[in-house]
Order: C-alpha cells, then sequence, then structure tokens
C-alpha cells in the first residue's frame, strides 16, 4: 500500500490514508454528517458483529435494513455502505445516480430527494 498516494477527504478536505478498495472517501467525521433531502441526519451502522448494513433517522428507534444507501454529505451526493472488513464507508458519486432496487431485502435505499 505505500505505492498509493494519500487523498484528502472530500468533504472536509482532512489528510486520509488511500485504500486501493477505497480510493476516494469520506472521514468519519464528514460520514456522520450524511442527510437525505430535506436536512435529515442519518445514522449507519453494522447489523451485527459478522457485518450487514443498517440506518435510520438520527432520533428514530427503528433501523433499516439494506444493501447500501445513497444520501448527501454536503449536499454532496454519497453512496454508504458496508466497508470490506467491517465498519461503515461513505463514497462520493460522480454523477447523479439513481439507486436500483433489488428484489428482497438486501436493496439500495435512496433518501436523497426525502
Amino acid at each position: 500500500m505505500s505505492d498509493w498516494p494519500d487523498h484528502f477527504c472530500p468533504g472536509c478536505g482532512v489528510k486520509r490514508k488511500a485504500t486501493p478498495r477505497y480510493v476516494w472517501h469520506f472521514c468519519n467525521d464528514c460520514r456522520k454528517r450524511a442527510t437525505n433531502g430535506s436536512g435529515r441526519v442519518v445514522q449507519c451502522q453494522n447489523e451485527s458483529m459478522s457485518g450487514g448494513f443498517q440506518w435510520r433517522y438520527e432520533g428514530d428507534e427503528d433501523w433499516t435494513s439494506c444493501r447500501g444507501l445513497y444520501a448527501l454529505i454536503s449536499n454532496r451526493d454519497v453512496y454508504l455502505s458496508e466497508a470490506r472488513f467491517g465498519g461503515i464507508v461513505a463514497q462520493p458519486l460522480t454523477s447523479r445516480q439513481r439507486a436500483e432496487g433489488l428484489e428482497g431485502s438486501f436493496r439500495n435505499m435512496d433518501i436523497r430527494k426525502d
């Protein structure tokens, strides 16, 4: 990994360690500022110690499980999902991509216009 140059968080500019899997990702502080289209903050976490992804609006009790979440960070389109070895990763989208719904409970959800 020493061949990978460091990069900067696309949200706040803090220096980040680059990884081949997530070449350009938000820092955890910016990730925690993810919102829907009307500014409602979302919380994301793994479903269990073995992984999975779930989210909820800050202040709500119920979690929603899905594959990943299209949301906004500083009014920028982002995709939040489970990281390879646990945790949550937020990555910027390069265009206004629409979430493609998948059958069953493992679908992507799009809250950017909520």
